[in-house]
């Protein structure tokens, strides 16, 4: 569990992913890649939005006690959410991004303390806060290093993880949310097969919240480097 003023520190983590946003939010208005299976910054932006939305239904959900939302089959709901927002004006999507950050603050604000503590519905494990994270600064994270690296700047995708990790770390100081920043880095260099830097990460992400481990043998995104002697070793 997070220390003191979590309400606060979730707001403060969504407030430097709204600014950090910007920049894609800026870049919607360039033309679609001519591939229609690559994204666009205005795809980037409306996915992001989407979840946003989703983590402040979640919230509201739990915080009311009424049916917690499905996003049970992801890649099809994802694949949906695109061909949505696919024929929607570049104002149109950064209009809805904003909105999305203000639904997302008002569900968090709406919480007590309590609400946020309550474990979250069909993930027991977990408490309704922690949906934030991974919708929030984590989430965006991982999209402005696919888009940097679609455009060839591997620099800035790594700045744009560092970042990520960063804000989480400033927000939460508790072992449990630090292994998920730390892990969500691990996946970031795994899946571009960079051995050493995954597998730090991922020591350092289990050390801090050894549960961890049992999703980790089977997480995709750590496929690029499984076989890898220095990753069996961790896992077992």
């Amino acid at each position: 569990m997070p220390e003191a003023d979590l309400k606060k520190r979730l707001l403060q983590t969504l407030a430097a992913s709204s600014e950090r946003e910007a920049e894609l939010r800026r870049l919607s208005a360039e033309p679609p890649p001519a591939d229609p299976t690559e994204w666009g910054a205005k795809d980037h932006v409306a996915h992001l939005a989407h979840w946003r939305r989703y983590a402040a239904q979640v919230l509201t959900a739990i915080r009311s006690g009424t049916p917690v939302p499905d996003a049970v089959d992801i890649d099809t709901l994802n694949a949906a959410v695109r061909a949505a927002y696919r024929g929607r004006s570049a104002d149109d999507i950064k209009e809805d991004a904003l909105t999305s950050y203000a639904e997302l603050a008002r569900a968090i604000d709406d919480c007590s303390d309590e609400d946020l503590l309550k474990p979250r519905p069909g993930r027991q494990t977990m408490a309704a806060w922690e949906v934030v994270p991974p919708n929030g600064h984590l989430h965006l994270g991982d999209h402005l290093a696919m888009w940097h690296q679609a455009h060839g700047d591997e620099v800035a995708a790594d700045q744009a993880q560092k970042w990520m990790l960063e804000v989480n770390e400033a927000a939460f100081t508790d072992p449990r949310s630090r292994a998920v920043g730390e892990y969500y880095l691990a996946c970031y260099y795994a899946r571009q097969g960079r051995v050493t830097a995954a597998t730090t990460h991922i020591k350092r992400s289990l050390e801090l919240h050894p549960a961890l481990k049992e999703w980790a043998r089977t997480d995709t995104d750590l496929d690029q480097i499984r076989e890898e002697p220095e990753l069996r070793a961790i896992l077992g």
